[in-house]
């Protein structure tokens, strides 16, 4: 549109058109010229991790997931809760510097909440959910997430629940989630095959993950056979709706069994963090042919260089 208009009421988008038009409807309304520029509507980041802001550039590029994951694990015991508040605080201003109005974010410290002021742009938190070593009781968790929404009424988005991964939340635990999620409407979401390796793990009951995960005490006895999608949904672990994070890995069968769940799930690809361990093609096409809808999300800054949607289309 060559000399295009909107106007705004209050907190809403009241017209859009020809700038004379727009005018013509609105005499005597503030006029704000912006200039030669786009506008559009916010963007939506559908997975981040703004606890990890602070280790942009702190993990060189390493194709070993497992190698990843020992490295991530030594430089949060490094850091302090101040550190990620900071964090936090950078992970938003530059969000908003490039355009996200709306985020869904990877909660792996919901006790600095309580710290942190009312957030920027519409935040969903999702508490992260792990009993590879402590078992978490669910239950309790959205009680108090619940609580902590309601006492503060200024804070825009909601709380969901985030089981990390299969490798890293029994059965159980996602089932719980799913049961949590179905009772009190809240969005759930996961990591689901991120890695090579985690696919190996699953469907053969080896591999690097797997002998690193023994290590740490896991009961492997779930392993073998199976892709992570397979193990999950007919473990009926996953609610509709639940948001899909990565599914970088698709194994024989997968797609016929996401086709036979058309429409349930949402899927959300990194696509800097999926350049950073140089893996294979993601399954564009192959996903959409099942009926996942795809989003974009970056990640986090410990496999990515920053948080523009832009550089991630």
């Amino acid at each position: 549109m060559e000399s295009g208009a909107l106007a705004v009421s209050g907190a809403s988008i009241a017209q859009v058109g020809e700038f004379e038009d727009v005018r013509a409807q609105f005499p005597g309304a503030q006029i704000v010229d912006h200039g030669d520029v786009v506008m559009l509507p916010g963007l939506i980041n559908a997975h981040c991790h703004l606890d990890f802001t602070c280790m942009r550039g702190a993990i060189l590029p390493n194709r070993s997931f497992s190698g990843w994951v020992r490295r991530i694990n030594e430089l949060k015991r490094t850091c302090s809760d101040d550190d990620y508040l900071a964090s936090i605080a950078e992970g938003f201003a530059e969000l908003r510097k490039w355009g996200t109005t709306t985020l869904l974010n990877i909660e792996s410290l919901p006790e600095l909440m309580v710290h942190l002021p009312p957030p920027p742009i519409r935040t969903w938190w999702f508490y992260e959910l792990l009993d590879i070593r402590n078992r978490i009781h669910t239950e309790d968790v959205v009680a108090g997430a619940l609580t902590f929404f309601e006492q503060r009424p200024k804070w825009h988005g909601g709380f969901g629940l985030s089981p990390h991964a299969p490798y890293t939340t029994s059965l159980d635990l996602y089932r719980l989630a799913r049961f949590c999620s179905e009772k009190y409407g809240m969005p759930f979401t996961t990591h689901l095959p991120e890695s090579d390796e985690e696919m190996e793990m699953f469907s053969e009951g080896s591999g690097p993950l797997f002998d690193f995960l023994k290590g740490l005490g896991r009961d492997m006895r779930d392993c073998g056979g199976k892709t992570p999608i397979r193990h999950l949904i007919e473990a009926d672990a996953l609610p509709r709706g639940a948001i899909l994070a990565h599914m970088n890995h698709l194994g024989p069968g997968d797609e016929e069994l996401l086709a036979a769940h058309a429409g349930q799930f949402a899927v959300v690809h990194c696509p800097n963090c999926h350049e950073y361990f140089e893996r294979t093609p993601f399954p564009y096409e192959a996903l959409r042919r099942a009926g996942c809808q795809i989003s974009l999300g970056t990640d986090s800054c410990a496999s990515n260089r920053g948080r523009n949607l832009f550089d991630e289309m």
